[in-house]
């Protein structure tokens, strides 16, 4: 059966550099014989900014965001998903706001255990994945979202990969004439295909 992968690009930017290598990556993913949908965080309506702690997800029975807009749906199809690959331009050291706002409200992807030293979560068939794109070095801005995807994958005791692409070209468009990694995000897609 073909794994089902989501993508969620952060990047708000047409022909951006992170929107191009997940454009890439799920290429190489769909010739794997994976189904890939591609989502832009920057275009879902939501009648929130991301997660208003209103703590409804841990008091229902459910999993899954209360806030009634369109990142709930989103976030009710991830655990349907075989791979969940988060795309995000590093901006000021960290995720970008688009995609931050979907991030948080993952919370509701989980329940803590009555006697509260665990978790419950419906992930049990969903790994990670962190697609990131900098204009500066790895010590800069990818280092944490990196660390950030781990965490995030480690709690839910999930798989994780990524395709960091440090020094990315500041002006727009110009990231398609990288040959070398076109090939490495046609191969990254294959790998979570597999």
């Amino acid at each position: 059966m073909a794994k089902k992968i989501m993508i969620i690009s952060g990047s708000p930017r047409d022909n951006g550099n992170t929107l191009t290598v997940a454009d890439w990556v799920s290429t190489g993913a769909t010739d794997a014989g994976a189904t890939v949908e591609i989502v832009r965080a920057d275009r879902i309506p939501s009648k929130e900014r991301g997660c208003t702690a209103c703590m409804g997800c841990q008091n229902s029975e459910k999993f899954g965001c209360v806030i009634k807009d369109d990142i709930s749906t989103i976030i009710a199809k991830i655990p349907e998903q075989n791979v969940l690959v988060l795309a995000s331009p590093v901006y000021f050291m960290g995720f970008s706001a688009q995609i931050k706002c979907i991030i948080d409200r993952m919370y509701s992807l989980f329940k803590i255990t009555r006697d509260g030293k665990g978790i419950t979560h419906p992930l049990q068939y969903t790994r990670f994945a962190l697609i990131a794109t900098a204009a500066g070095s790895y010590d800069h801005g990818l280092n944490l979202l990196e660390d950030n995807m781990k965490a995030i994958s480690s709690f839910f005791g999930k798989e994780y990969s990524s395709l960091l692409v440090p020094h990315a070209p500041v002006k727009v468009g110009s990231i398609i004439t990288d040959t070398e990694l076109l090939e490495n995000s046609l191969a990254f897609g294959r790998e979570l295909a597999s």
